[in-house]
Protein backbone atom coordinates (compact mmCIF):
# COMPACT_ATOMS: atom_id res chain seq x y z
CA UNK A 1 0.00 0.00 0.00
CA UNK A 2 1.76 3.00 -1.37
CA UNK A 3 1.11 6.96 -1.51
CA UNK A 4 3.83 9.60 -2.61
CA UNK A 5 6.11 7.60 -0.57
CA UNK A 6 5.64 4.75 -3.25
CA UNK A 7 8.75 4.55 -5.11
CA UNK A 8 10.94 3.85 -1.39
CA UNK A 9 8.44 1.62 -0.72
CA UNK A 10 8.29 -0.12 -3.66
CA UNK A 11 12.01 -0.93 -3.75
CA UNK A 12 11.78 -1.70 0.05
CA UNK A 13 9.71 -4.32 -0.70
CA UNK A 14 11.16 -6.06 -3.83
CA UNK A 15 14.03 -6.52 -0.83
CA UNK A 16 11.89 -7.88 1.83
CA UNK A 17 11.19 -11.78 2.29
CA UNK A 18 7.70 -12.68 2.49
CA UNK A 19 8.56 -14.11 5.80
CA UNK A 20 9.20 -11.21 7.35
CA UNK A 21 5.82 -9.91 6.64
CA UNK A 22 3.39 -9.88 9.97
CA UNK A 23 0.35 -10.78 8.32
CA UNK A 24 -2.96 -10.14 9.68
CA UNK A 25 -6.60 -10.08 8.32
CA UNK A 26 -9.40 -7.92 9.62
CA UNK A 27 -12.45 -6.25 9.23
CA UNK A 28 -14.82 -4.28 11.25
CA UNK A 29 -17.73 -4.47 8.95
CA UNK A 30 -19.66 -0.85 8.70
CA UNK A 31 -22.72 0.56 7.01
CA UNK A 32 -22.29 3.14 4.71
CA UNK A 33 -23.35 6.33 6.04
CA UNK A 34 -27.17 7.49 5.03
CA UNK A 35 -27.33 9.37 2.17
CA UNK A 36 -27.70 13.10 3.78
CA UNK A 37 -24.98 11.96 6.24
CA UNK A 38 -21.50 13.40 6.16
CA UNK A 39 -18.96 11.33 4.25
CA UNK A 40 -15.79 10.30 2.20
CA UNK A 41 -16.27 8.80 -1.37
CA UNK A 42 -13.95 5.50 -1.36
CA UNK A 43 -13.43 3.30 -4.88
CA UNK A 44 -10.62 1.19 -5.35
CA UNK A 45 -9.86 -0.05 -8.84
CA UNK A 46 -7.21 -2.79 -10.26
CA UNK A 47 -5.06 -1.80 -13.59
CA UNK A 48 -4.73 1.37 -13.65
CA UNK A 49 -8.59 2.21 -12.78
CA UNK A 50 -9.45 -0.12 -15.86
CA UNK A 51 -11.76 -2.50 -13.71
CA UNK A 52 -13.68 -1.40 -10.68
CA UNK A 53 -13.85 -3.65 -7.36
CA UNK A 54 -15.42 -1.25 -4.97
CA UNK A 55 -17.24 1.94 -4.75
CA UNK A 56 -18.67 2.86 -2.02
CA UNK A 57 -19.27 5.78 0.97
CA UNK A 58 -17.78 5.83 4.25
CA UNK A 59 -17.84 7.61 7.65
CA UNK A 60 -15.44 10.35 7.84
CA UNK A 61 -13.36 11.35 11.58
CA UNK A 62 -11.44 7.80 11.42
CA UNK A 63 -8.09 6.80 9.55
CA UNK A 64 -8.32 5.55 6.22
CA UNK A 65 -7.70 2.57 7.45
CA UNK A 66 -9.80 2.15 9.44
CA UNK A 67 -12.22 3.26 7.15
CA UNK A 68 -11.31 0.70 4.25
CA UNK A 69 -11.33 -2.35 6.98
CA UNK A 70 -15.11 -1.24 7.50
CA UNK A 71 -15.47 -1.71 3.53
CA UNK A 72 -14.36 -4.65 3.11
CA UNK A 73 -11.62 -7.59 4.30
CA UNK A 74 -7.74 -6.33 4.29
CA UNK A 75 -4.79 -8.28 4.92
CA UNK A 76 -2.13 -5.79 6.24
CA UNK A 77 1.73 -6.13 7.21
CA UNK A 78 4.20 -3.86 8.62
CA UNK A 79 2.47 -3.53 12.32
CA UNK A 80 -1.25 -2.93 10.37
CA UNK A 81 0.24 0.16 8.36
CA UNK A 82 0.77 -1.03 5.26
CA UNK A 83 -2.58 -3.28 2.76
CA UNK A 84 -0.91 -6.64 1.75
CA UNK A 85 -3.84 -7.59 0.33
CA UNK A 86 -7.62 -6.76 -0.66
CA UNK A 87 -10.79 -7.87 -2.91
CA UNK A 88 -9.13 -10.35 -4.71
CA UNK A 89 -5.60 -8.75 -5.54
CA UNK A 90 -2.49 -8.86 -3.47
CA UNK A 91 0.83 -7.09 -3.24
CA UNK A 92 3.81 -9.21 -5.44
CA UNK A 93 7.58 -7.94 -5.26
CA UNK A 94 8.07 -10.59 -7.78
CA UNK A 95 5.49 -9.49 -10.22
CA UNK A 96 5.41 -5.76 -9.05
CA UNK A 97 2.01 -5.19 -7.78
CA UNK A 98 0.86 -3.11 -5.49
CA UNK A 99 -1.80 -1.05 -4.29
CA UNK A 100 -1.51 2.75 -4.27
CA UNK A 101 -4.27 5.38 -3.28
CA UNK A 102 -4.76 8.88 -3.21
CA UNK A 103 -7.07 11.70 -2.02
CA UNK A 104 -8.46 14.26 -3.54
CA UNK A 105 -6.01 13.06 -6.88
CA UNK A 106 -3.17 13.38 -4.59
CA UNK A 107 -0.80 10.69 -3.47
CA UNK A 108 -1.07 10.95 0.36
CA UNK A 109 3.06 11.16 1.89
CA UNK A 110 1.80 9.14 4.65
CA UNK A 111 0.22 5.66 4.92
CA UNK A 112 -3.38 5.04 5.28
CA UNK A 113 -3.41 4.37 9.00
CA UNK A 114 -2.21 7.93 9.44
CA UNK A 115 -4.64 9.52 6.99
CA UNK A 116 -7.43 11.16 8.93
CA UNK A 117 -10.61 11.38 6.73
CA UNK A 118 -12.33 14.39 6.29
CA UNK A 119 -16.30 14.96 4.92
CA UNK A 120 -16.20 15.23 0.93
CA UNK A 121 -12.62 13.50 0.80
CA UNK A 122 -12.63 11.27 -2.58
CA UNK A 123 -10.49 8.04 -1.85
CA UNK A 124 -8.79 6.31 -4.60
CA UNK A 125 -7.29 3.28 -4.46
CA UNK A 126 -5.26 1.04 -7.26
CA UNK A 127 -3.98 -2.10 -7.99
CA UNK A 128 -1.14 -1.60 -10.47
CA UNK A 129 1.71 -3.01 -12.30
CA UNK A 130 4.67 -0.52 -10.99
CA UNK A 131 7.62 -1.99 -12.92
CA UNK A 132 7.79 0.88 -15.63
CA UNK A 133 6.52 3.54 -13.22
CA UNK A 134 6.65 3.61 -9.31
CA UNK A 135 5.41 6.88 -8.36
CA UNK A 136 2.39 9.01 -9.51
CA UNK A 137 2.36 11.95 -7.18
CA UNK A 138 -0.62 13.13 -8.68
CA UNK A 139 -3.58 12.02 -11.23
CA UNK A 140 -6.69 13.29 -13.35
CA UNK A 141 -9.16 10.22 -12.05
CA UNK A 142 -10.20 12.69 -8.98
CA UNK A 143 -10.99 15.66 -11.53
CA UNK A 144 -11.98 18.38 -11.38
CA UNK A 145 -10.07 17.47 -7.78
CA UNK A 146 -7.69 18.58 -6.16
CA UNK A 147 -8.49 21.95 -8.16
CA UNK A 148 -11.94 22.35 -6.69
CA UNK A 149 -10.91 20.64 -3.42
CA UNK A 150 -7.46 18.94 -1.50
CA UNK A 151 -6.70 18.41 2.35
CA UNK A 152 -10.52 20.00 3.07
CA UNK A 153 -9.73 22.88 1.33
CA UNK A 154 -10.86 24.76 -1.50
CA UNK A 155 -7.54 26.33 -3.18
CA UNK A 156 -7.08 29.18 -5.56
CA UNK A 157 -7.08 28.14 -8.89
CA UNK A 158 -5.50 29.78 -12.10
CA UNK A 159 -7.39 27.93 -15.21
CA UNK A 160 -7.25 28.64 -18.84
CA UNK A 161 -10.19 28.70 -21.19
CA UNK A 162 -12.55 26.74 -21.58
CA UNK A 163 -11.49 24.90 -18.04
CA UNK A 164 -11.68 28.51 -16.06
CA UNK A 165 -15.54 28.91 -16.68
CA UNK A 166 -15.74 24.78 -16.27
CA UNK A 167 -13.75 24.77 -12.83
CA UNK A 168 -15.57 28.03 -11.32
CA UNK A 169 -18.95 26.07 -12.12
CA UNK A 170 -17.77 23.29 -10.29
CA UNK A 171 -16.98 25.50 -7.01
CA UNK A 172 -13.17 26.09 -8.02
CA UNK A 173 -11.93 29.68 -6.21
CA UNK A 174 -11.22 30.46 -9.81
CA UNK A 175 -8.19 33.39 -9.38
CA UNK A 176 -6.34 35.71 -12.03
CA UNK A 177 -3.36 36.24 -10.01
CA UNK A 178 -0.91 33.44 -9.53
CA UNK A 179 -1.31 30.45 -7.40
CA UNK A 180 0.26 26.61 -7.45
CA UNK A 181 -2.79 25.50 -8.02
CA UNK A 182 -3.29 25.32 -11.79
CA UNK A 183 -4.84 24.52 -15.09
CA UNK A 184 -3.36 24.90 -18.24
CA UNK A 185 -4.28 24.77 -21.70
CA UNK A 186 -2.34 24.83 -24.94
CA UNK A 187 0.65 23.45 -27.39
CA UNK A 188 2.99 21.68 -25.53
CA UNK A 189 6.47 23.95 -26.79
CA UNK A 190 4.12 27.04 -25.77
CA UNK A 191 3.34 25.67 -22.33
CA UNK A 192 6.79 24.73 -21.83
CA UNK A 193 7.88 27.95 -22.14
CA UNK A 194 5.54 29.78 -19.74
CA UNK A 195 5.59 26.95 -17.28
CA UNK A 196 8.31 25.36 -15.40
CA UNK A 197 6.52 22.28 -14.38
CA UNK A 198 5.64 21.18 -17.85
CA UNK A 199 9.52 22.26 -18.69
CA UNK A 200 10.70 20.01 -15.80
CA UNK A 201 7.89 16.52 -16.82
CA UNK A 202 9.14 16.97 -20.28
CA UNK A 203 12.36 16.23 -19.82
CA UNK A 204 11.47 14.05 -16.90
CA UNK A 205 8.49 12.22 -17.88
CA UNK A 206 9.28 9.51 -14.80
CA UNK A 207 10.23 11.90 -12.49
CA UNK A 208 6.77 13.83 -12.88
CA UNK A 209 4.93 10.39 -12.87
CA UNK A 210 3.55 10.57 -16.23
CA UNK A 211 1.65 7.58 -17.55
CA UNK A 212 1.20 9.89 -20.61
CA UNK A 213 4.07 12.08 -22.06
CA UNK A 214 5.02 13.89 -25.05
CA UNK A 215 8.29 12.16 -26.21
CA UNK A 216 9.74 13.20 -29.71
CA UNK A 217 7.03 14.67 -31.10
CA UNK A 218 4.69 11.89 -30.51
CA UNK A 219 2.05 11.12 -27.73
CA UNK A 220 3.28 8.51 -25.08
CA UNK A 221 1.31 6.31 -23.10
CA UNK A 222 2.03 3.52 -20.91
CA UNK A 223 1.28 -0.06 -22.12
CA UNK A 224 -1.69 -1.82 -20.75
CA UNK A 225 0.59 -5.06 -19.76
CA UNK A 226 2.87 -2.25 -17.23
CA UNK A 227 5.73 -2.01 -20.60
CA UNK A 228 7.02 1.12 -21.15
CA UNK A 229 5.27 3.87 -22.37
CA UNK A 230 4.57 3.75 -26.22
CA UNK A 231 3.50 6.03 -28.83
CA UNK A 232 -0.16 6.53 -28.93
CA UNK A 233 -1.24 6.50 -32.88
CA UNK A 234 -3.38 9.34 -34.03
CA UNK A 235 -3.07 10.91 -30.41
CA UNK A 236 -2.27 14.69 -30.70
CA UNK A 237 -2.97 15.80 -27.26
CA UNK A 238 -3.17 14.48 -23.40
CA UNK A 239 -4.48 15.83 -20.25
CA UNK A 240 -2.46 14.91 -17.11
CA UNK A 241 -1.84 15.86 -13.54
CA UNK A 242 1.93 16.83 -12.02
CA UNK A 243 3.47 18.68 -9.29
CA UNK A 244 3.61 22.81 -9.63
CA UNK A 245 6.66 22.16 -7.27
CA UNK A 246 8.85 19.50 -5.98
CA UNK A 247 5.44 18.25 -3.70
CA UNK A 248 1.91 17.96 -4.88
CA UNK A 249 0.61 18.98 -1.44
CA UNK A 250 1.67 22.48 -2.74
CA UNK A 251 0.63 22.38 -5.65
CA UNK A 252 -0.70 21.03 -8.43
CA UNK A 253 -1.01 21.69 -12.70
CA UNK A 254 -3.32 20.05 -14.46
CA UNK A 255 -1.69 19.89 -18.16
CA UNK A 256 -3.96 20.07 -21.32
CA UNK A 257 -1.03 19.97 -23.55
CA UNK A 258 -0.93 19.33 -27.66
CA UNK A 259 1.18 19.15 -30.60
CA UNK A 260 -0.91 22.08 -31.62
CA UNK A 261 -2.76 24.40 -30.10
CA UNK A 262 -6.07 22.91 -31.80
CA UNK A 263 -5.63 19.73 -30.45
CA UNK A 264 -4.99 20.80 -27.03
CA UNK A 265 -8.48 23.23 -27.03
CA UNK A 266 -10.47 20.10 -28.30
CA UNK A 267 -9.03 18.17 -25.46
CA UNK A 268 -9.94 20.90 -23.23
CA UNK A 269 -13.42 21.20 -24.47
CA UNK A 270 -13.98 17.68 -24.11
CA UNK A 271 -12.85 17.49 -20.60
CA UNK A 272 -15.24 20.48 -20.32
CA UNK A 273 -18.24 18.83 -21.83
CA UNK A 274 -17.29 15.58 -19.78
CA UNK A 275 -15.49 15.08 -16.86
CA UNK A 276 -16.00 11.70 -16.71
CA UNK A 277 -13.58 11.31 -19.01
CA UNK A 278 -11.23 11.42 -16.50
CA UNK A 279 -12.63 9.27 -14.01
CA UNK A 280 -9.90 6.77 -12.72
CA UNK A 281 -7.70 7.15 -14.83
CA UNK A 282 -4.22 8.66 -14.23
CA UNK A 283 -3.78 10.71 -17.43
CA UNK A 284 -5.36 10.30 -20.79
CA UNK A 285 -4.45 10.53 -24.40
CA UNK A 286 -6.34 12.15 -27.46
CA UNK A 287 -6.78 12.80 -30.98
CA UNK A 288 -7.06 15.99 -32.74
CA UNK A 289 -10.54 16.09 -32.06
CA UNK A 290 -10.65 16.04 -28.49
CA UNK A 291 -11.87 11.89 -28.79
CA UNK A 292 -10.43 10.32 -25.61
CA UNK A 293 -7.43 7.37 -27.29
CA UNK A 294 -6.01 5.66 -24.36
CA UNK A 295 -5.41 6.22 -20.71
CA UNK A 296 -2.14 5.57 -19.02
CA UNK A 297 -1.74 2.21 -18.51
CA UNK A 298 -4.20 0.63 -19.82
CA UNK A 299 -5.52 -0.85 -23.39
CA UNK A 300 -8.30 1.47 -23.68
CA UNK A 301 -9.50 5.00 -23.14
Amino acid sequence: MRGRWGAVAALLTATLAVAALALGCERRSQDAPAASAPAAALTATAGYGAEVLLDTRVAPGDSLMRALRGATDVDTAYGGGFVAGMLGRRSDAAATLDWFFFVDGVSSPVGAKDVRLRDGDVVWWDHRDWGALIDTPAVVGAWPRPLTRVAGRTPPVHADPPLRDALAAAGADVVDGDTPWRAVVGASDDLAAREPAWARALDDPEGAGLTVAIEDGRVTALAADGGPREPVPGARALVAAIPTGTDPADGVTVVVAGLDAAAARAAADTVAADPAVLLHRYAVAFDGTGRPLRAGGRAGP
